[in-house]
């Protein structure tokens, strides 16, 4: 029977975007503040997250709701909005059709994490592992990057073992080529032969 064991993948950061900064005069780095901005008009209501210039600290807004009925909106929602909740905020920072909406594009490459679950080495094993994901935020992450990190071995020994079948799937895709998600499995099967 094969283990499961499970690799959570946890940011410390979120993603930034790059955009056009008006007083830096070029291109910035922009983060979010994790604070949300709320205008009421009548019964329309429009939520926007506020988004800072890493240099000069300039804000820009990026729509989350527009002209929108509030009675649609559940009252739980409508409190964390008010109450700049940080899970809703990370949620929307890690959006990217909320992104593309606003025609910005997230930058992953800035993302820190780590890595909860146990290293196993694929020398070490005498029976077929299965590795669970979990990830609560699409981060960009390939899988061979994370298998290289928590297997001690190189990104290109992690291509090598699966090309040879002791590395696989369960999306039947080339495991170098997978994206970090929480319903990734990867199967890791005893190496007799070791040569990284």
């Amino acid at each position: 029977m094969q283990k499961l064991k499970l690799w959570e993948i946890i940011p410390s950061n979120q993603p930034t975007i790059i955009k056009n900064c008006p007083k830096c005069g070029s291109n910035s780095i922009f983060e979010s503040t994790g604070n949300f901005r709320i205008n009421a008009n009548q019964n329309k209501l429009d939520v926007w997250l506020i988004y800072q210039c890493q240099k000069c600290k300039t804000t820009w807004n990026m729509t989350i709701l527009s002209r929108v009925n509030s009675s649609t909106i559940p009252q739980d929602i409508y409190h964390k909005f008010l109450c700049n909740d940080f899970d809703l905020a990370a949620n929307y920072a890690f959006d990217a059709n909320i992104h593309s909406q606003n025609k910005v594009v997230l930058n992953y490459e800035t993302i820190a994490y780590k890595i909860l679950g146990e290293t196993i080495h694929p020398y070490t094993i005498t029976e077929p592992v299965q590795i669970q994901f979990k990830c609560d935020y699409p981060m960009d992450i390939r899988a061979d990057k994370i298998l290289s990190e928590m297997l001690g071995i190189s990104r290109e020994f992690v291509k090598k073992l699966s090309k040879s079948g002791n590395i696989s799937s369960n999306k039947m895709k080339a495991v170098w080529k997978e994206k970090v998600k929480s319903d990734l499995i990867i199967t890791i099967l005893p190496v007799k032969v070791c040569n990284p």
